[in-house]
């Protein structure tokens, strides 16, 4: 019987980057569900297990320390597979909502090695598509990336709000920061991104040292301005 680390690294997703991407992936949270039950991670949603069909789904919970409006994010793709090791179906975060992650043109699952789900990362932003096409249809997806690069600041998801803080000032540095530093045009060229297995850790883990990560970014940035 393979052991849940086994099964993380078994069926990890790739990520398509864009090739001047600026933002690295650091830590996935992954959560695998044997029933039905509400996502801690991604809080919208309740993942539905039909255990006729499916046996398991792993939740990754895929962390960059900025996107390149705000500071912090959090995209996730989830991963459904039968009682025959095979991926059933394969969902994926965007902006808020999730798609399904399939070939525009045939309906398939896009897989390399027969179990890993190849998604493409919005550039900057990260939402997370099937196919690079479905990019350019997004409002502002190029804006985003530099004339409104850092509108958002920091970004406080509830959960954090009691170890997280800001204010104005905060907010008015984290824009002007993630513009010049990280300010970009992207190629929409992709080149594929995939975790190390020993960078696969519980959400609970990832979740646990979530306001330290962007406590030091913060310090960063503060820093920056104090030179």
């Amino acid at each position: 019987m393979s052991t849940d680390l086994e099964l993380l690294g078994a069926y990890k997703p790739v990520i398509m980057q864009d090739k001047k991407e600026p933002f690295v992936i650091t830590a996935m949270g992954c959560t695998i569900f044997r029933e039905t039950k509400k996502s801690d991670s991604f809080p919208k949603r309740e993942i539905v297990i039909n255990k006729e069909e499916v046996d398991f789904a792993i939740e990754y919970a895929i962390w960059y320390d900025f996107d390149i409006q705000h500071l912090y994010e959090l995209e996730h793709v989830w991963v459904y597979v039968d009682y025959n090791g095979r991926v059933k179906k394969v969902e994926a975060s965007f902006h808020g909502k999730f798609l399904n992650m399939v070939d525009l043109e045939k309906g398939e699952l896009i897989l390399e090695g027969g179990t890993h789900p190849v998604v493409y990362a919005q550039p900057g932003k990260h939402a997370l598509v099937p196919d690079p096409r479905v990019i350019r249809m997004i409002p502002a997806w190029l804006e985003s990336c530099q004339e409104k690069a850092g509108l958002d600041g920091v970004l406080v998801q509830d959960m954090f709000e009691d170890q997280i803080h800001t204010d104005d000032d905060l907010q008015k540095m984290t824009e002007i920061y993630i513009k010049e530093v990280f300010g970009f045009k992207p190629s929409m060229e992709f080149v594929p991104f995939t975790m190390e297995n020993d960078k696969l850790m519980s959400w609970k883990e990832l979740k646990d040292s979530i306001p330290d990560r962007v406590n030091k970014q913060i310090a960063v940035i503060k820093a920056y301005f104090h030179k």
